[in-house]
């Protein structure tokens, strides 16, 4: 299994995946590092050039993406499937996932404590932070970002590309547009337009979309 990332978000995927990480078929892929030893940890092996993947992924097309961003995870996404690679998804083994009606895209990366209620969907390639939580009935857009301690409660919808800070709260039955963003800590209490930055509590827009000429 290829990870994409060797250093951040990578490092912690490492704790979602105790039992590939005990074997000798795990890789890291980090191609703008310049400091980088060749083994991370000493142990498993990073490559440095996507002329590498091809080879790999005729042993093994499982790839992991292992850094945050919803637009560079969809743009790698995307980059390592043309490499011939199959996105998978990683859920750590404390997560607590629904048993009814929860529907997983590809790629999750589903961290250590996060709680994922029935009734709820998360979409392709969306990274769900240690802590966090998303409540009944809630719908996640693709290449999301939940951050860690952030909490999504009931009913309430966000498109493709959202990011939501640490500790963040978006309340009941709102919903947030594609590519907005919601500052740490902030108390999302109206509906959010596409692009739009929140902060604060009560949460406040404080940026809004340039409109198209």
């Amino acid at each position: 299994m290829l990870i994409v990332g060797a250093r951040g978000h990578a490092i912690e995927i490492l704790q979602c995946l105790p039992h590939v990480a005990e074997a000798d078929s795990l890789y890291f892929f980090d191609d703008v590092t310049p400091d980088l030893e060749p083994l991370l940890f000493g142990k498993y092996p990073v490559l440095r050039s996507l002329d590498q993947v091809p080879a790999l992924f005729r042993q093994d097309p499982a790839f992991v993406l292992g850094l945050g961003g919803g637009h560079l995870r969809q743009r790698l996404a995307d980059k390592f499937r043309g490499l011939g690679g199959q996105l998978q998804s990683v859920v750590a083994s404390s997560a607590q996932l629904g048993q009814h009606e929860v529907e997983l895209g590809a790629g999750l990366n589903i961290m250590h404590h996060t709680f994922v209620a029935n009734a709820t969907r998360l979409g392709e390639g969306t990274l769900l932070n240690a802590g966090a939580a998303v409540h009944h009935n809630v719908v996640v857009g693709n290449y999301c970002e939940i951050s860690p301690g952030a909490r999504l409660l009931g009913g309430c919808q966000l498109n493709d590309l959202v990011m939501v800070g640490a500790n963040a709260t978006v309340l009941p039955r709102l919903k947030v547009g594609v590519g907005a963003k919601i500052g740490a800590g902030a108390v999302v209490i109206q509906d959010v337009p596409a692009g739009a930055t929140v902060v604060g509590v009560p949460g406040r827009i404080v940026r809004r979309p340039v409109a198209a000429e």
